[in-house]
């Protein structure tokens, strides 16, 4: 079907992508209906206001969860789920050593140790086996992040809190809808975290969500976004320390008419990151994310490994070419090109101005230090993977026209490896 002998662009050949990708409009008359309901109301306040309302009551029940709490960002649901959970700071938490620096925020400012677990090799989710190696008695909860789409291994890790009585929260920022043995990925925590940031499934600039069945977290979780007053009772009286993560009527509006689409977007979505895995998944040097038996990605990227040996180029070279061929495509950077940890934030533990808090304490009760070589699957992803957006306004011709210059690529590669060029 495809001509891999075809000149590299990189070399003056024609481009792989012959087409030009579709234009890409992410909203529309419903957003803009929405919106105008919300001015013509003179209302923008979350709390005096209904699309906010509308819409936690709508992503509640698409989840089937009795409670959506909405808020400014997926990096303040992440902190909002956390604090639910009162920890006591210098307590440690444990997440992926792959993820954003939106999952960490809130554990710093709780005063909480992030510490990292290694991932699994071929999906880069967390791994269990290395988050059990790094439970202490001062391990307080697990934060699991569902990484480009794919859900983490669940039971794995729920096996874990239920026998060192931890508790889990899901990260699901990157995976609206994954599915995990016929159930939604954020639906197995007693609190789980969404975001609405421009770049994820659907968007309303930017929020995020949190999701529980708990009335007492549902309760805590509404506080903790509104400065600890208690709206429901009338009361202005903090008693606990709480940031400003209101959503207003402007964003609800927008997440209203984004949600509508949602189902649609992931269904095309899971569609075409199959149909490209079919394609490319028998070419030289390349090895598609797995997605174990049982899970649905919902392909908020599209992941593959390179065969360094077998193809004799750097991921670098890879995707240099493969740009070249109108495939727009990134080496090292699945979180910015290195683990998280080896951040200049927690390399020089620098969380807080003058002070090393909360990685050490005056007395040396916690004293954290983060090391090249802590989390070596992880640190060896970002030679070895390739990061390439899925979008739900990609064709099958898209889809057919990238699989060609992936492949084009890497039979290029291969052969001049084993010296036929």
């Amino acid at each position: 079907m495809f001509d891999f002998s075809e000149k590299l662009a990189l070399e003056g050949g024609p481009r792989a992508k012959r087409t030009a990708f579709p234009v890409r409009k992410r909203h529309g008359d419903l957003e803009k209906r929405y919106v105008n309901e919300v001015i013509d109301s003179d209302m923008l306040f979350f709390y005096l206001g209904t699309k906010v309302f509308e819409f936690q009551r709508k992503f509640a029940q698409m989840y089937g969860r009795r409670y959506c709490i909405a808020c400014s960002s997926g990096t303040a649901a992440v902190h909002i789920a956390l604090a639910t959970l009162e920890i006591p700071p210098g307590s440690e938490v444990i997440t992926s050593a792959i993820t954003d620096m939106g999952t960490l925020t809130g554990i710093l400012y709780q005063g909480l140790v992030p510490v990292f677990a290694d991932v699994d090799p071929d999906t880069l989710n967390m791994d269990p086996a290395s988050a059990r190696r790094l439970i202490t008695d001062r391990t307080r909860a697990i934060l699991l992040v569902h990484h480009s789409g794919l859900a983490a291994d669940i039971d794995g890790f729920l096996a874990l809190g239920k026998e060192f009585g931890i508790p889990v929260i899901e990260d699901c920022a990157q995976a609206y809808l994954c599915e995990y043995h016929g159930r939604l990925g954020g639906n197995f925590s007693p609190i789980s975290s969404f975001s609405l940031n421009h770049f994820k499934h659907i968007t309303c600039g930017s929020g995020g969500m949190v999701l529980t069945d708990d009335d007492r977290l549902r309760y805590l979780a509404s506080l903790y976004l509104d400065k600890c007053y208690q709206r429901e009772e009338g009361i202005r009286n903090p008693f606990f320390l709480a940031p400003n993560y209101q959503m207003t009527e402007l964003q609800g509006a927008v997440a209203l008419a984004q949600l509508e689409r949602l189902p649609s977007f992931v269904e095309h979505r899971r569609h075409l990151g199959t149909k490209l895995t079919s394609l490319i998944e028998s070419l030289p040097g390349i090895t598609p994310q797995t997605v174990p038996a049982g899970l649905k990605h919902s392909f908020f990227l599209y992941l593959f490994k390179l065969d360094l040996e077998k193809l004799g180029c750097t991921a670098a070279d890879f995707a240099k070419a493969l740009n070249a061929e109108g495939v727009p495509a990134k080496a090292h950077q699945i979180t910015g090109g290195r683990p998280v940890y080896l951040y200049d934030i927690f390399q020089k533990r620098s969380a807080f101005p003058g002070s090393t808090w909360p990685f050490s304490s005056s007395d040396k009760a916690v004293d954290r230090v983060y090391k090249q070589g802590d989390c070596p699957v992880a640190e060896a992803a970002f030679e070895r993977w390739i990061t390439m957006d899925m979008h739900e306004h990609y064709t099958d011709t898209d889809i057919g026209e990238i699989a060609f210059g992936i492949g084009k690529v890497a039979h290029h590669f291969a052969a001049r490896k084993r010296g036929r060029v």
